[in-house]
Formats: structure tokens, C-alpha cells, sequence
């Protein structure tokens, strides 16, 4: 217990003195309130204008239109400075290359089986431009039923949608679309990088001591299991500070930026999201870790470690393939299959308690599949980390790594 100990202690004090580390540490949370800071400075310095205003159009540039289908008959004196007809194609692209209109519809003859209009311009913005033809279609409608007012008040005019929220026992989900989809996303994104990038220490520590040869000289006072214990505990500690700091800090930079930014004040939090978060980073961490200090006990550089590390950490991409369905159908049944699957769970089940609340039970049962998972891989990867595994030189393949996971090497 003793050698774990300080096998465990010069990793963490080793990796906490590292300075890459403790900018890390430090500057990531600093410079995101620095950039709050500037940001709600600039806003109230220039208030966003009025939601009416962004919601209304500004008054777009002359648009050119030729009617091969004789139905645009008349054109308001409201929309005589947006739109200018032309009697054929070759006289409106004339335009148009002159620069008079900044671009060109042709309405087919057979628009009202077809529903064909041509758009020419010499820039276009697939985003918006593709998307609408005003103000050409609001022309046609208009001359359709101009005599029917009541009908084309219904045809042109936003519906008119009362909205009405019923009483349920799980609480509200934020009411921006966006917001409550990218913050499950980011916390996604945050579980999956912390996850790998700590246990990819381990992997690196490894390589780097057998490399130096200084793994010789652990091994003279240390047995392996005294080395992989005392390095997966101490570089796990440095993780979960380091994971600890950055979520505290996003939570309250989260409610801080809500005072200045209106589009996050919507954003809900599940308040044991701290709490489970540390629990799974912890078990999910020691699975990959472990496997990760397995690879690199067999393999003789980072390069041939390389091979397999891709296919160790594809559980944990799984879940990123899938995150709209987490986000949006948390409750589904692969949802809930791959947050209790032990090697998606760390981040699956993270996602779906940032997008809604998930059942005791769940959790708990989730982080009991981890923990049992935890014990019984560091069981099977402990056996590669014996004195001729570590001090090899073979060359690394899958096989050679499949075989030790069963305990044929």
C-alpha cells in the first residue's frame, strides 16, 4: 500500500506541477468569464433592438420578375420600388448584368400545375435566397385572390397560434429550441473529452517511463499491480480536480451570463448534475484508464499503441452518433439502453440528465453496471501489467492484445 501510495503521489504531483496543466486549469475558466465580461459590456453598450425589428424584414434590394404565366396582372404601388417586370428572360438577365436588380425570377407558364419559378443572380445565399421567392409568390397570391381579402390575409399572414402549457410532473425544458439542445451537447462534448483525455494520460505515462527506461527501476521496488493502482488513482485525481474546477466554474459562468444574455435565461440545470457527474466521470475514467494502461503495458511505443486505441474509446463516440436522440428522446429505449451500457453510460446518461431529468433508479442502477465493469476490467488488465509485458519490446497487434484481455498471453 505504501509503494501504491507514492507511485500515486508522483503522478499527481507530477502532472499538477506540469504547467501546461495548471494554465490549463486556471485560464480556461478565467478567459471564458474574461470573454462574458466583453461580451455583456458590447451588449450594453448596444442593446439589441427591439424583437419587432429583428422580426421584420428590412427593405430588400430591387428584385427583377418576368411572368411567362400571365398571372402577376398588377402590382401594388407598395411594392413597385422591390420588384420590376420585364417582358422576357433576355431583357431581365440584361439587367441583371447591368446591375439594376440584384436578381431575376422567370414564373413559368405552367406555374399553376408546376409551381416552377427560375432564380438568376450573380450571388446567392443558399440559406435564404433558395428558400423563398418573395417577393414574386406573395405577387402571384396577391393577384389569385386580391378579391378575396379575407382568403389571402389566411394565405400570406402568419397563423395565428395560441400556445398553452399543460401541468406534468417533470419540470419545463428551457423554451429556446437551440439552447436546449446545445447545452445537452455540450455537456456531452465535456464528459467525452475529459473522459479520454485523462485516461489517455495513463496511456502516455506508460509509454513514456518504458520508453526512459525508468519503468525498470519501478519495477525493482513495485510490483505491476502496485504501478497500474497507484497511477490510474493519482493521474483519476488530477482529472477529477481539473473536470471538478471547469464544471463548477461552467455552472456558475452559466447563471452569470444569464443575467446579461436574455437566450440563456431558459437554460435548466438539474441541480444533482454536479454530483452525478463526479460519480460517473470516476467509474467511467477507471474502465477506459484501465484499458488504456493495458495497451500501453503491451505496446513498445505511442505509435504502435496507436492500432487499438482508436477501437478502446469507440463506446465512448458511440453515444456522440446518437445525441439527438438522447437530447430529444431521452426517455427512448435505446436512450436508456446505452446510458446503463457500461461503456457508454459516462457520457450517454450525462447527456440525458442535462436534458431532462432521469430517474433515481436509473442512475443508480447505471453506476452500479460502471462500478462492477470498473472492478472486473482493472481484474483482466492487471495481468498485462507483469515485468514481461512492460519490459517487451515485441511489436504491438490486436491479437496480441485480445489474447491478454482473456488471459492467453
Amino acid at each position: 500500500m505504501h509503494k501504491t501510495w507514492l507511485i500515486l503521489s508522483h503522478e499527481a504531483l507530477t502532472t499538477l506541477r506540469s504547467r501546461s496543466f495548471l494554465l490549463a486549469l486556471i485560464l480556461v475558466p478565467l478567459v471564458s468569464f474574461i470573454i462574458l465580461l466583453i461580451a455583456g459590456a458590447l451588449q450594453r453598450r448596444n442593446p439589441s433592438p427591439d424583437p419587432i425589428t429583428l422580426l421584420t424584414p428590412e427593405k430588400p434590394p430591387i428584385k427583377g420578375v418576368v411572368d411567362l404565366s400571365g398571372l402577376i396582372r398588377e402590382i401594388p404601388p407598395a411594392m413597385e420600388g422591390q420588384v420590376r417586370p420585364y417582358p422576357s428572360p433576355e431583357a431581365g438577365l440584361r439587367a441583371l448584368q447591368a446591375g439594376e436588380i440584384t436578381m431575376l425570377y422567370v414564373v413559368a407558364p405552367d406555374y399553376l400545375s408546376s409551381g416552377k419559378i427560375e432564380l438568376y443572380a450573380q450571388e446567392i445565399n443558399p440559406f435564404q435566397d433558395a428558400r423563398t421567392a418573395y417577393p414574386v409568390d406573395w405577387l402571384i397570391s396577391y393577384n389569385l385572390f386580391k378579391d378575396r381579402p379575407a382568403l389571402f390575409d389566411r394565405i400570406t399572414v402568419s397563423m395565428n397560434l395560441s400556445v398553452e402549457r399543460v401541468a406534468s410532473e417533470k419540470p419545463p425544458r428551457a423554451t429556446n429550441e437551440t439552447v436546449a439542445f446545445f447545452v445537452p451537447y455540450g455537456i456531452a462534448m465535456f464528459f467525452y473529452l475529459f473522459i479520454l483525455g485523462t485516461s489517455s494520460l495513463l496511456l502516455s505515462s506508460v509509454n513514456t517511463e518504458k520508453q526512459n527506461r525508468v519503468i525498470e527501476i519501478l519495477l525493482s521496488s513495485a510490483t505491476p499491480s502496485q504501478m497500474m493502482a497507484g497511477k490510474i488513482i493519482g493521474l483519476g485525481l488530477v482529472g477529477l480536480l481539473q473536470m471538478t474546477v471547469w464544471l463548477a466554474a461552467g455552472l456558475w459562468l452559466l447563471q452569470f451570463s444569464s443575467r446579461t444574455f436574455t437566450a440563456l435565461q431558459g437554460i435548466q440545470l438539474p441541480p444533482n448534475l454536479l454530483g452525478w457527474g463526479i460519480l460517473y466521470f470516476i467509474l467511467g475514467y477507471t474502465i477506459f484508464a484501465a484499458l488504456m494502461g493495458g495497451i500501453g503495458a503491451l505496446a513498445p511505443n505511442l505509435r504502435e499503441a496507436s492500432q487499438v486505441t482508436s477501437l478502446v474509446i469507440l463506446p465512448l463516440i458511440i453515444p456522440l452518433m446518437f445525441l439527438q436522440l438522447l437530447i430529444n428522446r431521452p426517455d427512448s429505449a435505446l436512450s436508456l439502453v446505452l446510458s446503463l451500457f457500461p461503456f457508454t453510460s459516462p457520457v450517454a446518461m450525462m447527456t440525458r440528465l442535462a436534458a431532462e431529468p432521469v430517474p433515481t433508479w436509473q442512475l443508480g442502477l447505471g453506476a452500479v453496471l460502471q462500478a462492477l465493469t470498473a472492478f472486473l476490467v482493472i481484474r483482466v488488465v492487471a495481468g498485462m501489467f507483469r515485468a514481461q509485458n512492460l519490459l517487451s519490446g515485441q511489436p504491438f497487434n490486436l491479437g496480441l492484445f485480445f489474447r491478454a484481455l482473456i488471459g492467453k498471453v
